[in-house]
């Protein structure tokens, strides 16, 4: 049982969009105020704010999201040895 939860998990890991971290927040609001300055300038209305960016999404085969998430996997658990 405890196999297939950590299965589980290392599957959810691959198929989760990223966390969002401080730096992906700033980058969004950099992004966000070029579109703001942009539509200023050319007269259009302001663009909305959706809150956290969104990845850009692309259909995957199932083979390389496991493949994303062994080497996810694999990363992490190098960083965790001593």
């Amino acid at each position: 049982m405890r196999a297939l939860e950590r299965r589980l998990r290392r599957l959810e890991g691959g198929l989760l969009p990223p966390p969002e971290t401080e730096e992906s927040r700033r980058l969004h609001e950099v992004v966000m105020d070029i579109r703001r300055r942009r539509a200023a300038r050319l007269g259009l209305p302001e663009p909305q704010d959706l809150g956290s960016p969104d990845p850009a999404w692309r259909r995957i085969s199932i083979g390389e999201t496991i493949l994303a998430a062994r080497k996810r996997y694999a990363a992490e658990e190098a960083g965790a040895r001593p």
